[in-house]
């Protein structure tokens, strides 16, 4: 019998499935005209060794410095392999629950390092999300209005933790 942890996974990854109806728009230029598809990549969805595939564009601005993109589907983080709800039910397992790493990993039953890894990607994440919430347009959480607030979302954060790659 799957846990509840891993049954919101399960949902999450039919979510995943279902949300590739995205406004499209150049994360550098913001152009939404001259955008053409350009291949695909495949990502794991959370639970199983399910795979989907993702979109990639490339940007027909000639003057855009960014030659292609992807947009990532609700609820999927860039380089992140667990979903924002996910993370936060980890992280109340241990802070409110006083729960030990070894605990969180039996009740997800999951590896301890993949518990271990999301605590401190998920702490960074927080409390990253708690000083741009104030100013950033997703407000409290992107999660709220996915359709609009996803793409602007995700390279928020790919920008904020992951800035050599931009």
């Amino acid at each position: 019998m799957p846990t509840p942890f891993k049954a919101m996974l399960f949902f999450l990854s039919e979510i995943a499935k279902e949300n590739h109806n995205q406004d499209l728009s150049c994360p550098a230029c913001g152009e939404r005209v001259c955008i053409m598809k350009h291949g695909f990549y495949l990502r794991y969805l959370f639970c199983g060794s399910e795979m989907i595939p993702i979109q990639r564009y490339c940007c027909g601005n000639p003057f855009c410095d960014r030659r292609t993109f992807s947009c990532l589907p609700h609820p999927f983080l860039p380089l992140i392999r667990l979903p924002l709800c996910a993370l936060k039910t980890i992280l109340n397992m241990v802070q409110d629950h006083k729960m030990t790493i070894a605990a969180v990993a039996r009740a997800c039953r999951m590896e301890w390092s993949m518990i271990y890894r999301a605590l401190k990607t998920g702490r960074r994440l927080f409390d990253w999300m708690k000083k741009e919430a104030a100013a950033a347009s997703w407000g409290p959480s992107a999660c709220l209005d996915p359709d609009q607030q996803w793409q602007e979302f995700t390279l928020s954060i790919s920008y904020a933790f992951y800035p050599d790659r931009y």
